[in-house]
């Protein structure tokens, strides 16, 4: 059944971190209904309709579901149903049991039923205990009520943030491993719950101050994060801090431009300040922000070049110098303009790359190989760049006709910058003939440096005897097995000394029961060859003489 496509794709990527991390409990399903309680922040339950093997109906007693919204702890149960149970159509079963039950689930009263029958006093009263002594119902209560966000809101907001931090990171401030799931679990509660909800009463000032201080406190948290729940934490701010910028007049773009611009300066880890980054270049089109963004650009790229030791000033200086003729392009600038700003900054390589392409796209080749050929020289000291600008070349010289350096191009790709690259190398053979080849490829292969794949070419080419060479000279039987059915018909003889060799060495120092096995792996292929089982049989009883003490390595051999 394809449930997924009822949900949002974070609320889905929630859910599943629900399930897999086993927070769906009490998990009861029967033939046209499936029960469960999701521990979260809380504990909330959920049940759900089927007919037919089809859902009719969810429910969950989460704030965002109450508001209609299919919500995660929704997806980790019918991930659980899904990893656990085929399909809609068993009977009935219990969570953390493989027998099925015949036991129907008591059914206690609604929570809608019951606070319908109970006296409004008794549950006012109840109501105020609750909310004196949490304040994270408290919050809520009043975001329910569309209360305006006061101070000591905002402070209650934060401690609760706060606590979150401190109870996993505990003494150290450090979140561990076993942890980390679970501690970004609880902030994606509040950014799904008490967030959204102010995103929804329009309160964006608030919801934005929150978000902001739940990503930067993450970003510069020490954890084990290897599930890579930070970014997805990062992901579910962007998408609310997005709908909020969609959502806000001119004053409050302006409080979050300048946010986001402040926040370019270092103060958070890098990756997560690629978020904002993002954020900022995709959006704030009004032309008030292009300006803002053309000076930020053109600084960011100035402070870049400036650093002259630093090994990421290339990388980082492109970066900001193609965000800057990004907004350029949204200002509408002549292209005139950018092509000028674009030679201004042709020693970043991202730079170069970018205006060569903009000349192919505009047909103007002759410019376009004059820019990659100067990029040949100013970085010969980086062979990956060379290698770029030189697949380039030679493409754009065989689209123009210039054959003559096309060739030369060629030459120079399979000699030197993709040395031994097969595709080139079968492109630079189809501009001879076959007598021509015979005489250029003994060039190529006297001219290929030491780590060129020389067997690939030897294989390509059928000249077996060389390959063969290769083989024996090779260390183990990788290569042997890799050549093996090509040579075994032509030189079994060799290649059955070559096994011989390699078994014997492996044999002469003492290992482990893995190790013997591979040693009655390769006797078996041995014994495929011409002489070979009389070989292997030779070395076998060799070995049950002088290695009779070697009970492990014994037993593999008599499996043989």
């Amino acid at each position: 059944m394809d449930w997924q496509r009822l949900f949002r794709s974070h609320i889905l990527d929630r859910g599943f971190q629900y399930y897999k991390q086993g927070s769906v409990e009490d998990y009861w399903q029967g033939e046209d209904f499936i029960e469960a309680t999701v521990q979260g922040s809380e504990a909330y339950d959920v049940s759900i309709d089927i007919i037919d093997g089809k859902i009719i109906e969810m429910y969950c007693n989460c704030p965002y579901a109450e508001e209609g919204n299919y919500c995660k702890h929704m997806a980790a149960v019918l991930f659980y149903m899904e990893e656990n149970h085929d399909s809609f159509n068993v009977k009935k079963t219990w969570a953390g049991s493989n027998k099925l039950s015949e036991v129907v689930p008591l059914k206690g009263e609604s929570v809608r039923g019951l606070v319908e029958k109970t006296d409004e006093k008794v549950i006012r009263d109840f109501l105020i205990n609750i909310l004196e002594n949490d304040g994270k119902m408290f919050n809520r209560f009043r975001s329910v009520l569309c209360c305006k966000v006061s101070p000591m809101d905002m402070k209650r907001y934060k401690n609760q943030i706060d606590g979150i931090f401190r109870n996993y990171a505990g003494r150290y401030g450090f979140v561990d491993y076993y942890n980390a799931g679970s501690f970004i679990l609880e902030l994606e509660e509040v950014l799904d719950h008490d967030v959204i909800r102010l995103v929804e009463n329009k309160q964006f000032e608030e919801a934005f101050e929150l978000t902001n201080y739940i990503f930067v406190k993450t970003g510069n948290q020490d954890m084990d994060d290897s599930d890579g729940g930070t970014g997805m934490l990062a992901d579910r701010c962007l998408e609310i801090w997005q709908e909020i910028i969609e959502n806000s007049d001119m004053e409050m773009k302006r409080k979050m431009f300048q946010w986001y611009t402040e926040h370019l300066d270092g103060s958070i880890i890098d990756y997560m300040e690629a978020y904002i980054e993002q954020l900022l270049f995709e959006n704030f089109m009004e032309e008030e922000f292009l300006l803002y963004k053309l000076k930020l650009t053109e600084k960011k790229v100035c402070t870049y070049k400036n650093e002259k030791d630093s090994w990421t000033r290339g990388y980082h200086a492109g970066m900001w110098a193609l965000k800057h003729i990004g907004v350029m392009k949204e200002q509408k600038t002549s292209e005139d303009l950018i092509d000028k700003y674009c030679k201004e900054n042709l020693e970043f390589s991202s730079v170069r790359d970018y205006y060569v392409n903009r000349l192919i796209y505009k047909g103007k080749y002759d410019a376009a190989i004059q820019v990659l050929e100067e990029g040949k020289v100013v970085d010969k000291s980086f062979p990956g760049l060379v290698e770029d600008y030189s697949l380039k070349l030679k493409d754009l010289y065989q689209q123009t006709g210039n054959n003559q350096a096309y060739e030369k191009e060629l030459w120079s790709f399979v000699l030197e910058y993709r040395a031994g690259d097969l595709d080139a190398y079968k492109e630079l053979e189809s501009l001879y003939s076959k007598e021509e080849w015979e005489e250029k490829r003994e060039v190529i292969f006297k001219n290929l440096p030491s780590h060129a794949p020389m067997d690939k070419l030897y294989e390509m080419e059928k000249l077996y005897d060389r390959l063969l060479k290769i083989v024996l000279d090779s260390a183990g039987i990788y290569k042997l097995t890799e050549y093996e059915k090509c040579l075994k018909p032509l030189y079994p003889e060799e290649l059955l000394v070559k096994y011989e060799a390699t078994v014997k060495n492996m044999a002469s120092r003492v290992s482990d029961r893995k190790r013997y096995k591979e040693i009655v792996a390769i006797l078996r292929r041995m014994q495929k060859y011409p002489e070979g089982m009389n070989k292997v049989k030779e070395l076998v009883i060799g070995w049950q003489l002088e290695y009779r003490n070697r009970p492990a390595m014994m037993d593999e051999l008599r499996k043989l």
